[in-house]
């Protein structure tokens, strides 16, 4: 009878592990497998989360950035986005890192996709995305000349 206890147990572990990973796999398996779109869009209901495009940071590429000062502590940021996926991903969030002279972080900003300016959640494959973002910088010396480089990262969330 033990025995019995520990393997429902079991089954219902091993259960609720497919189901977390299903859930933090939605996107991929939504996309790999369509006919399971229902059932994945049921347990969001039940879980609170939402399907969406794929997560691929691999098939995102940043063609081009640069970083200049407009005025004392106003810097532009201009750079491109490009998809090289197959399919539809996920619209990344970038980390912008200011450096000094030693490469030395100096302050970090995450910019979210509203906010440099994808209107979609999805890029579509070999679709870019060029932006111009003003930045105000201040408490980093006086006009910021602490500042001599940037690195400029996509990432998910």
């Amino acid at each position: 009878m033990a025995n019995a206890g520990w393997m429902a147990c079991a089954v219902l572990l091993a259960g609720l592990l497919s189901a977390q990973v299903l859930v933090a796999e939605r996107d991929r398996w939504a996309l790999a497998l369509p006919a399971a779109r229902p059932v994945l869009a049921a347990l969001c209901a039940i879980s609170g989360c939402a399907l969406g495009p794929p997560q691929q940071i691999e098939a995102v590429v940043i063609e081009s950035s640069s970083f200049a000062k407009v005025r004392a502590d106003v810097y532009k940021l201009v750079f491109t986005i490009k998809s090289v996926g197959v399919t539809d991903i996920a619209a990344p969030s970038l980390e912008l890192t200011l450096t000094d002279t030693q490469d030395r972080p100096l302050l970090r900003r995450v910019l979210n996709g509203a906010e440099y300016g994808a209107s979609k959640a999805a890029l579509h494959p070999g679709a870019d995305i060029n932006a111009s973002i003003a930045l105000h910088v201040s408490g980093l010396g006086e006009g910021g000349e602490n500042i001599a480089g940037y690195r400029l990262l996509a990432f998910y969330p």
